[in-house]
């Protein structure tokens, strides 16, 4: 059978800056010849077997998802979208607020949590602070999916989380890029290892809602593009969490400054790891890593959807 995939973490955004304005401009590297557009995007999955995937808004555009759901309209049921938690919402208005924005497009998958967010001089408060608590019910309650980007580190925010995982046990969370433990998570450049945030991602498999991005290969090893090196710590993650608790996802488009897309899609497969397991288990796994738990997560039939232009 061929290889199920779901691109479970990526950006797109457009140089069309009149109809999608900007808050913050995008890398010019990954601006240019459209690269980043749905359009680009979805060829990429089609030449790679991507049957769909999660798209996460991007800095850039802040709290406008115009652009986002125009790419979920153009792909219905390809692409789907995770927002980003604005807890400048307040506590009183932060749960209808989660709602609003999910009933804004049948795509939407998911809540992204971004500590920075957090303890500005607008939001006195943590995640773990009323406005988050609320937030992060909310999206229990509504089947939404909620991700951390602890893009300094796990072990910085790993009270925070852990207060909202035992506040809401339903709420199914899921870890971006490996809890970035190498610092800084910049892909690039003099970087180590964070142990404690290693350490602490480890221990979240305590909490049966964690799952863990395999993700963002670029950000986590620095041994060019077959990063075979992450290994070892991807079986250590297998034992820890299960394969049914840990989805692959690229990062596009920063993910092709380090590699071409069908490189960055392929190389978790040709890891030594597999052949340390039995070949029904490691096809079970691979299968879960790629497909089937993000498909479990965020609500994916196992059918095959359109390609762009079928009808």
């Amino acid at each position: 059978a061929p290889r199920r995939r779901v691109d479970s973490h990526l950006h797109l955004w457009t140089p069309d800056v009149e109809t999608y304005p900007c808050e913050i401009e995008p890398p010019g590297n990954l601006n240019k010849d459209r690269q980043a557009t749905h359009e680009s995007f979805v060829e990429l999955m089609d030449q790679s077997s991507i049957s769909r995937a999660v798209v996460v808004q991007p800095i850039n555009y802040g709290q406008d998802y115009s652009y986002l759901r125009a790419a979920m309209d153009a792909h219905p049921g390809r692409l789907l979208g995770m927002f980003v938690a604005d807890p400048r919402a307040g506590a009183a208005d932060a749960a209808s607020w989660v709602r609003r924005t999910k009933e804004s497009h049948t795509g939407w998958v998911g809540v992204r949590f971004n500590p920075y967010k957090w303890r500005t001089e607008e939001v006195r408060e943590g995640m773990d602070g009323d406005t988050g608590l609320a937030m992060f019910r909310s999206a229990g309650d509504l089947g939404l999916v909620v991700g951390f980007m602890p893009f300094k580190g796990l072990s910085q925010h790993i009270t925070e989380i852990e207060n909202l995982l035992k506040a809401a046990p339903e709420t199914k969370v899921v870890i971006d890029h490996w809890g970035f433990f190498l610092q800084p998570a910049t892909g690039s450049g003099d970087r180590s290892v964070d142990e404690e945030s290693w350490a602490s991602l480890l221990a979240l498999s305590a909490y049966p809602q964690v799952h863990v991005k395999i993700s963002a290969l670029f950000r986590v090893c620095g041994d060019g593009a077959d990063w075979s090196a992450l290994s070892p710590r991807l079986g250590a993650l297998l034992k820890k969490f299960g394969s049914e608790r840990l989805l692959w996802g690229s990062d596009f488009p920063y993910a092709t400054e380090h590699s071409d897309y069908a490189t960055a899609v392929q190389a978790i497969e040709r890891w030594p790891v597999w052949d340390e397991l039995s070949a029904d288990v490691a096809a079970k796994s691979v299968d879960d890593v790629l497909f089937g738990t993000a498909a479990r997560l965020f609500g994916i039939p196992t059918s095959a959807p359109r390609r762009s232009g079928e009808l």
